[in-house]
């Protein structure tokens, strides 16, 4: 009986498929929702959402993803495993950028843009549980979960804020490049690195001293930002260049230029590391690169106006 039941559970064990991984890309002009298998880069399902739909952030333990509403002040979720509208968040402002907290905490953060402000949201209740003050228009942010800081960039104030992610603190503001529109953490945790769409630049912050490590030339308007989970690479999206560039990340030295579609905006890697995803918001796409070679695989046609501002890859 006992060889039995081994043998069942072995069996059962080899037939259960891995779970798939997905992007979900948010078409702003379009109002729609996009659901691609990362495994066939296919998209398999289409959610009509409410207006304007831009920025996305997924939380893969309470199987949910969240949709920023500028236009109308909500942000929608939706249930990951079927790919179906849950709910909808009224926050009221204009929500912008948005990040799950990991923690116990049950948080999500979103910047708004109309109110200068991140709101601070209670996925159990629905509610927004407190507002906390930054300086102008608020754009991306992103969550130091370690330190248990909030760092959000402010794009006419050309500041990025700290913030306690646990209490209203606010814990320093460093100048950045002009107009600063994304920001993202390196892996180790141990940089900041900001985005500057209007004077082409990057920043790269020591995320234990706030003080400015270096900053360096961009392609034209840097919107997008992300770090490779080894350390090894800074990827830059340029939206006016139309492509992506590669940086070494301990010497900040360009070391590849990626042609992608027209005003690219957002990149996020697959779980593997092996490919990056781009958006491209007025070739209404989203590029594949493989980031062995380096080069272009894929173009996936998308709805009008993807832009998926946040990590917006997960299960």
């Amino acid at each position: 009986m006992r060889l039995k039941q081994c043998f069942c559970l072995a069996l059962l064990a080899v037939s259960t498929p891995l779970l798939a991984e997905h992007a979900y890309i948010t078409s702003q002009a379009a109002n729609q929702l996009s659901v691609i298998n990362l495994d066939s880069d296919k998209i398999v399902k289409q959610l009509s959402v409410t207006k304007g739909p831009v920025g996305i952030a997924i939380d893969n333990q309470r199987h949910e993803a969240y949709v920023t509403h500028p236009e109308d002040g909500l942000v929608t979720v939706i249930d990951t495993k079927t790919f179906e509208q849950k709910y909808v968040i009224k926050t009221g402002g204009q929500p912008f950028g948005i990040v799950v907290d990991p923690s116990a905490k049950q948080q999500v953060f979103i910047t708004d843009w109309q109110r200068n402000a991140v709101l601070v949201v209670n996925p159990e209740t629905k509610l927004v549980v407190d507002l906390l003050s930054v300086p102008e228009s608020p754009a991306a942010l992103v969550l130091d979960d370690k330190r248990r800081r909030l760092y959000v960039a402010n794009r006419n104030a050309n500041l990025l804020t700290v913030l306690d992610a646990d209490t209203p603190r606010k814990y320093a503001e460093i100048p950045t490049g002009k107009a600063p529109y994304a920001v993202t953490l390196s892996a180790d945790g141990q940089q900041i690195y900001v985005t500057a769409i209007q004077d082409n630049t990057l920043t790269i912050i020591d995320a234990e001293t706030y003080q400015v490590i270096d900053t360096v030339k961009t392609g034209l308007s840097p919107y997008g930002i992300n770090v490779s989970d080894d350390n090894c690479c800074i990827y830059v999206v340029n939206q006016g260049s139309n492509n992506v560039w590669v940086y070494d990340r301990q010497t900040f030295e360009k070391t590849a230029e990626i042609a992608v579609g027209k005003m690219p905006e957002s990149l996020s890697f697959s779980t593997d590391q092996k490919q990056a995803y781009v958006t491209n918001w007025f070739s209404n796409s989203v590029s594949v690169i493989d980031r062995k070679t380096g080069k272009k695989t894929n173009d996936i046609s998308m709805p009008s106006g993807p832009r998926s501002l946040g990590q917006f890859i997960g299960e």
